[in-house]
């Protein structure tokens, strides 16, 4: 039954705007709008139940339970202005990594079901990515078709941010003179698209390395050509690094080293050549976005002293209170950032403790039960955390929602193995 559940939840994570915003359609039935209550409160049944009903390592357990109720006790004790609604979103906001790696934890318990999640993750990422190669060229499917500029208006309270010609996020354009389109694909939002296809481009090559490990290497080609039509910078390097990492120490895919070494260096290679024009323009800060970026990373450093023990509060910084332009501290870009000067600084490190625990844990995993699953969770737990300081993947659900339960469902699934009985050990045939 929790299998199944799972496999709801990850299908709606990853279709749920696309939709529900079909169903709102203007406003036509505007129930449709609290579907995505529904997800969140399914979500945060399912961690409870994980909390109350598993064990969880105790370098796991800790920095959860700690970072979670120190959230709590900035949700309880608030006293600023901050409308209740702003308050809420921040919190569940920040808990969205910890919430989803205990959903993973829980419904996922064996290598077979984690290996069919890999599956799942390669079939919506495929689909993901020729819709998104066919939506980049029919901008009028989301005005007229879909009428996706009301959804994000009145559902997802978009108040700043929109292309005023359109409608659309700003996002959905690689720049301001809207020239172009980026490939918001089945997730409709190209940030989302680019870290989703990311974690399914790695996981495709471990989910057929035992079977058709050329197919699975073709799969990654396919989706990192999507992570390209997303535009999605961030995306590109944690999918760059992961890949990297993970052929040149995966000894299954190919146990050869010398094969190892040539495929590792190609495939280094081919992503160079396909992000040299980007990384020319963002070095030469030649666009609207990388200045953005380093503008806002400039802020936040200067301003985290203000938080090296107590945050400014929940609302006072990410996503949703800058959607409100309601920010009041920091330069708005970076999760780990975002958690500082919410939560303060020692909130911050928490996470950081969680994030780390749970790498090492991937990795001891592979080693022991040599799990291409593992491996591939591993490299892009590496990956995904250079987007900490840059961006907000890591706490939005339809980017990293995927991720985060790909870590806990592989560390769920591969136990240790436990030691003979040693009556068993001194038996003698």
């Amino acid at each position: 039954m929790r299998w199944l559940v799972f496999v709801f939840l990850v299908v709606w994570i990853h279709l749920g705007d696309l939709g529900t915003a079909w169903l709102y359609h203007g406003g036509a039935w505007p129930q449709a709008g609290h579907l995505r209550n529904l997800r969140d409160v399914l979500a945060i049944a399912i961690a409870g139940l994980c909390l109350v009903s598993v064990r969880l390592p105790t370098r796991l357990l800790v920095p959860v339970l700690a970072y979670g109720i120190l959230a709590l006790a900035y949700l309880v004790l608030d006293r600023s202005a901050t409308t209740s609604g702003i308050l809420l979103g921040s919190f569940g906001t920040l808990l969205i990594p910890m919430l989803f790696f205990l959903v993973g934890f829980y419904c996922v318990r064996d290598p077979a079901r984690l290996h069919r999640y890999g599956g799942l993750l390669a079939t919506l990422a495929v689909a993901s990515t020729l819709f998104g190669a066919w939506e980049q060229r029919h901008t009028g499917f989301w005005i007229d078709t879909l009428a996706f500029p009301q959804y994000m208006r009145d559902v997802k309270g978009l108040l700043v941010g929109a292309n005023p010609d359109t409608g659309l996020p700003w996002n959905f354009y690689p720049d301001t003179e809207a020239l172009g389109r980026r490939a918001a694909g089945l997730l409709a939002a190209p940030l989302a698209q680019g870290m989703f296809l990311a974690v399914a481009a790695i996981t495709s090559i471990a989910w057929l390395e035992r079977r058709s490990r050329w197919l699975g290497l073709a799969l990654c080609a396919l989706l990192f050509s999507g992570i390209w039509m997303s535009g999605t910078r961030g995306a590109m390097l944690a999918a760059g690094l992961a890949l990297v990492g993970y052929m040149a120490t995966s000894k299954t895919l190919f146990r050869d080293g010398a094969s190892r070494l040539v495929l590792t260096l190609g495939a280094l290679l081919a992503i160079g050549c396909a992000s040299y024009g980007i990384v020319l323009v963002s070095i030469n800060f030649l666009d609207g976005s990388t200045i953005g970026h380093w503008d806002a990373l400039q802020k936040n450093i200067h301003d985290l002293p203000r938080v090296l023990l107590w945050g400014a509060g929940l609302g006072q910084q990410g996503a949703i209170a800058a959607q409100q332009s309601r920010a009041t501290i920091g330069g708005g870009e970076g999760a780990i950032f975002s958690i500082a000067f919410q939560l303060g600084l020692p909130a911050a490190l928490l996470f950081l403790w969680f994030y780390l625990n749970c790498t090492l844990a991937l990795w001891r995993s592979y080693r022991l039960h040599h799990d291409p699953m593992a491996l591939a969770t591993f490299w892009l737990a590496i990956g995904v955390a250079t987007t900490l300081i840059s961006s907000e993947h890591v706490l939005a659900v339809s980017g990293t929602g995927a991720f985060w339960l790909l870590c806990g469902a592989t560390l769920r699934s591969q136990r240790p193995l436990s030691p003979p009985a040693p009556e068993a050990a001194h038996e003698h045939p």
